[in-house]
């Protein structure tokens, strides 16, 4: 196994407020310059998509206004009502700029379609395409510098807002192209250059939407922290397996984890809660994350249930190669031995839970007619158990 643990950089609270208001502040007086210039601009010269493309300058000024608001309140502390803090707030910002962005693609679409309707050729002017070239380069600027401060804090709302600054930065260049193309061969072709500027912009909402709506629905954390977690815990002495690792996101840096560990039975009690107490708090200190450990006791000097366990075992990979199994153990009841077991199942599996335990219990009936399975199936959340009994690790 990979001894390099890679440890998250973490940037506190205070900090990602200050550089989210300076990007704020930077996006809102870019785009209202960007707004005023270009209205002048499109209502001298007549181009529907100028004016279109003023509107979307404004739409970002009041997409930066969200931001800041955005910054404001997600980096407020946990309260009362909210004991998990407010981060979650940025994704809910998010949503609310690509909204905006997919409003002014239906908008320019509407104005556009009235422009192919009613065409006219536009006034053409070295300042209307000096406009559009300051603001091409002006956006992807922004562009550049959104992302680099995304990236420094990890920020949704901040990466969602620099795709727009592209998106503006192509707009541009695709009108400039058509305003020139027009001049040159006298055509009106203000209006169809607006039907594909709204189609890019309509996509690019759709896209920061749909992203945006995975983190609030939650999806599977990043592999590279699971992983590393994982490799923190199992080296510790005392532990002999891991599953049911979950990590819950509740806003950026702002996670907390769930997971069970294996342990010797016979061990001291005191001494295996010490050894999950010791990687909560490495956890805490290299991660940031809060992880709340279960301690599964496993007796390691077991013969019958050490056999069980490997014909159940056999027996489920005899079924899919990718179904785990663990918190494995036997129990006798009015002379009935009884297999108490959970079962680790991928997403992509198709049969039912029902499906499932009926195949494995009428295998084992095969081996021993009066024996019970009691299994409990994991789904979905699952994504890896790992046993150092037997060296096994299952992906799901």
């Amino acid at each position: 196994m990979n001894n390099e643990v890679k440890v998250k950089l973490v940037i506190s609270d205070n900090m990602r407020a200050r550089i989210g208001v300076k990007v704020s502040i930077i996006g809102l007086v870019v785009n209202l310059a960007l707004f005023v210039t270009k209205i002048i601009v499109g209502f001298l010269s007549g181009s529907i998509a100028m004016v279109a493309d003023a509107v979307n300058n404004l739409s970002d000024f009041a997409s930066a206004i969200i931001v800041l608001i955005s910054f404001k309140i997600s980096s407020r502390p946990a309260d009362r009502d909210h004991p998990f803090g407010h981060a979650r707030f940025e994704y809910i910002a998010s949503a609310i700029v690509a909204m905006f962005v997919l409003v002014l693609a239906f908008e320019l679409g509407k104005s556009s379609i009235k422009k192919i309707i009613n065409p006219t050729l536009i006034s053409v002017s070295w300042f209307l395409y000096g406009t559009l070239i300051l603001s091409m380069l002006v956006k992807t600027g922004l562009y550049f510098y959104y992302m680099q401060q995304s990236k420094k804090i990890d920020s949704l709302v901040i990466k969602a807002t620099a795709k727009d600054s592209l998106g503006d930065a192509v707009v541009n260049f695709c009108l400039l192209l058509t305003i020139f193309l027009g001049n040159i061969f006298g055509l009106a072709i203000d209006g169809y250059t607006g039907i594909l500027m709204s189609i890019f912009i309509m996509y690019s909402g759709i896209s920061i939407l749909r992203q945006t709506a995975d983190h609030i629905l939650g999806q599977r954390p990043d592999k590279n922290i699971k992983q590393s977690i994982k490799q923190l815990i199992l080296e510790k002495p005392g532990v002999y397996g891991l599953h049911d690792l979950i990590v819950h996101d509740y806003g950026v840096d702002n996670y907390f984890a769930t997971a069970h560990v294996e342990v010797d039975a016979a061990q001291d009690i005191m001494a295996s809660h010490d050894i999950l107490d010791q990687i909560e708090r490495e956890v805490a200190i290299q991660f940031n994350i809060n992880l709340v450990l279960h301690m599964d006791p496993i007796d390691l000097d077991n013969p019958e249930q050490n056999r069980w366990g490997i014909l159940v075992e056999k027996l489920v990979r005899s079924i899919d190669s990718h179904i785990s199994v663990h918190d494995f153990r036997i129990q006798k009841a009015d002379q009935q031995l009884q297999l108490i077991f959970d079962l680790k199942v991928p997403d992509d599996q198709f049969r039912s839970n029902e499906e499932l335990r009926a195949e494995i219990e009428k295998s084992v009936r095969k081996i021993d007619p009066d024996t019970k399975c009691f299994i409990t199936i994991d789904r979905n959340y699952a994504t890896e158990t790992v046993d150092l009994i037997t060296g096994d690790i299952q992906q799901l």
